[in-house]
């Protein structure tokens, strides 16, 4: 064998070994970074996934608290007006819920507090149809004659009945209370004449209340 046959088996035997190696070197290299990369696009996914539900669930919260504090419009599908006019509902709940509309009509909104509003509205658009709807799905003759407080002595008709009178008086409270806010800001602008007369020199007995 040649000297230069002998070098290039040689070379053959080093270099050959070395590209392998650098080609499964880089092969575990791109194997990782592709991994890096997919790992990557996950996390960012979670993280947009999460982002987009936060969003929505804020909006969600945002929206149900809006419409919570708005004050409410009696149109003809509203579930309380749809059982105001039920003819199925018995006449004395029907009459005690006019009576509680008309309360919250003649509310003035902006003179009670958001929690009251928002406890206001809940009454009138959840808790009184889901009352009446309940009361409804009981047999009729079951619901005025069979005791079901012992201690009171109360059937299904009188508990829903006294529950409708308390939101009735609710209502009242919160109406006489708006009331009550109109006629201090009433008052107040009078004071305020009355100090822009004295200030003037000018009497102001000719505008005091009676």
């Amino acid at each position: 064998m040649s000297f230069f046959t002998l070098l290039i088996l040689l070379s053959l035997i080093i270099i050959v070994p070395i590209v392998f190696v650098m080609r499964e070197k880089s092969k575990r290299t791109q194997t990782a970074s592709i991994q890096r990369h997919q790992e990557y696009l996950a996390s960012a996914s979670r993280i947009a996934a999460q982002s987009q539900a936060n969003m929505a669930l804020r909006g969600k919260v945002n929206n149900e608290q809006s419409n919570e504090l708005t004050v409410i419009d009696f149109s003809a599908q509203h579930p309380f007006i749809r059982l105001l006019y039920n003819e199925q509902v018995p006449k004395t709940f029907r009459a005690t819920m006019d009576d509680i509309g008309q309360q919250y009509e003649s509310t003035h909104h902006d003179q009670i507090t958001e929690s009251q509003l928002f406890t206001f509205n809940k009454l009138i658009s959840t808790r009184v149809p889901e009352l009446i709807t309940d009361y409804l799905s009981l047999d009729q003759n079951y619901a005025k004659t069979v005791i079901i407080d012992n201690d009171k002595q109360n059937t299904s008709y009188d508990m829903v009945l006294g529950q409708l009178n308390l939101i009735l008086d609710f209502s009242q409270k919160l109406n006489t209370q708006s009331q009550s806010g109109v006629v201090d800001k009433l008052l107040a602008s009078r004071r305020y004449l009355d100090d822009v007369y004295k200030e003037s020199g000018m009497a102001a007995d000719n505008l005091k209340l009676k």
